[in-house]
């Protein structure tokens, strides 16, 4: 093999692969970068916002487990719940929820805002008795709030066990 034609097969071989890569960057998505993934995770989020029901499960789950770490006396897992239940009360309050006509954001506002307020301060004074006694108005206030939107038949109580087998309430 003459020099002329290594030279010529090596310049062949080069102009391939830069055909090659060429041919990948125009027909092979980009790697995804994690800009790229949070921006595409901001922009369905804001297609998928939480519904009404969603904020009601989670803060009826809260609910149950700041009584449940109360009665263990875990009093920083009391008040961390105390802090979810104000933050969801809060989304429920600036989500705008008409349900049937029915502002349940307004009732929220006005019915469930001050008793989740009052329901952190307790938890974090560390009185069991001042967190049981705000506990009750913030569940009174749970199925007062239902009772106005129309869904009465939906009633919170205080749990008296736990329905979390897999979660440890105590210190």
């Amino acid at each position: 093999m003459t020099r002329a034609l290594a030279v010529s097969l090596v310049s062949l071989l080069v102009a391939l692969l830069s055909l090659v890569t060429a041919l990948f960057a125009v027909f092979i998505p980009p790697f995804p970068t994690v800009e790229g993934r949070q921006a595409e995770r901001f922009e369905s989020s804001k297609e998928e916002e939480a519904s009404l029901l969603d904020h009601m499960v989670l803060m009826q789950r809260y609910v149950e487990k700041a009584a449940l770490a109360s009665d263990a006396g875990n009093t920083e897992l009391t008040s961390f719940y105390a802090d979810k239940i104000s933050e969801r009360a809060t989304r429920v309050i600036d989500g705008g929820y008409v349900v049937d006509g029915i502002d349940v954001s307004a009732i929220a506002a006005e019915v469930a805002d001050p008793r989740a307020s009052a329901l952190v301060e307790a938890a974090a004074s560390g009185d069991r008795a001042e967190f049981d006694a705000a506990y009750e108005v913030m569940v009174d206030g749970c199925n007062a709030c239902h009772a106005r939107a129309g869904y009465g038949l939906i009633r919170i109580q205080r749990p008296d066990g736990a329905a979390y087998p897999s979660q440890v309430f105590g210190e």
